[in-house]
């Protein structure tokens, strides 16, 4: 990105805080509405549940090359053997062509990612992928994760890489992390602000799962990078302090 295109970036960033840009944003997610008490969080016996947040950034963060994303896991305790993986699902929200235009201002096709899809999309990319978690869950997150997964594979949105601005932020145009944030009912867009993109707006979700208590506790269940594939490539694995709402370390499997 040159000087030019990095000044630009700086200055939507700017009118967007300034003129409130981001307050008139909309979500027309259905999940949105949905009140917490409204989802059951009850699972049936031996059933557990699990987040896993990525972001992916170039070493010079551009949004062009940098991307956030979660995958749900769902496991199921077999007497006399360990836990099984029966279930993954992944909201990564991209152009359907996989090339980000930032200063595109109208809604265009999206398409939803898997998992290795979009690991292996951003090592191409020659980006850095962070990971936090596995984390395991509440049911509740987890049903609202699958409600937010239909709808955004529902071809009633597009994707618009800000989408806080433009023909997009009547709701008909979402980005990477509001992909994956539009399911939470207490705050609207704005909450999850433009300057937070790449890794930072990654980490800011897992921030919020520590903040508001939607996890069941703060242990990270790396045993399941091994089933889900995920050692296979050079992910930073990142651990958070709740007491210290700061990463406290990272390790590469």
């Amino acid at each position: 990105m040159t000087f030019a295109a990095l000044g630009r970036l700086g200055f939507v960033l700017f009118a967007c805080a300034v003129a409130g840009c981001a307050g008139r944003a909309q979500s027309l997610s259905p999940v949105h509405k949905l009140a917490p008490e409204s989802i059951s969080n009850d699972a049936a016996p031996g059933e557990r549940f699990y987040i896993i947040v990525f972001g992916s950034e170039r070493t010079l963060r551009a949004p062009r090359y940098t991307h956030t994303w979660a995958t749900l896991v769902k496991t199921v305790e077999v007497p006399g053997s360990a836990p099984q993986v029966t279930e993954t699902h992944t909201i990564s929200w991209m152009p359907a062509t996989l090339e980000i235009h930032p200063w595109k201002f109208t809604p265009e096709p999206g398409r939803n990612l898997e998992l290795h899809e979009t690991v292996r999309m951003a090592l191409e990319l020659r980006e850095h992928v962070v990971s936090w978690g596995p984390y395991e869950i509440q049911p509740r997150g987890y049903r609202r994760f699958l409600l937010q997964k239909e709808f955004m594979e529902s071809g009633q949105i597009g994707y618009q890489c800000i989408d806080t601005i433009g023909a997009g932020a009547d709701g008909t145009g979402c980005d990477c992390i509001h992909a994956v944030t539009d399911m939470d009912s207490q705050f609207q867009r704005g909450y999850y602000r433009l300057t937070r993109f790449g890794v930072a707006g990654s980490e800011f979700i897992v921030r919020q799962l520590f903040e508001r208590d939607l996890l069941v506790s703060g242990e990270t269940h790396s045993w399941l990078n091994g089933p889900l594939g995920l050692s296979q490539y050079p992910i930073d694995h990142r651990t958070y302090d709740r007491r210290r709402g700061i990463r406290i370390g990272s390790s590469n499997h």
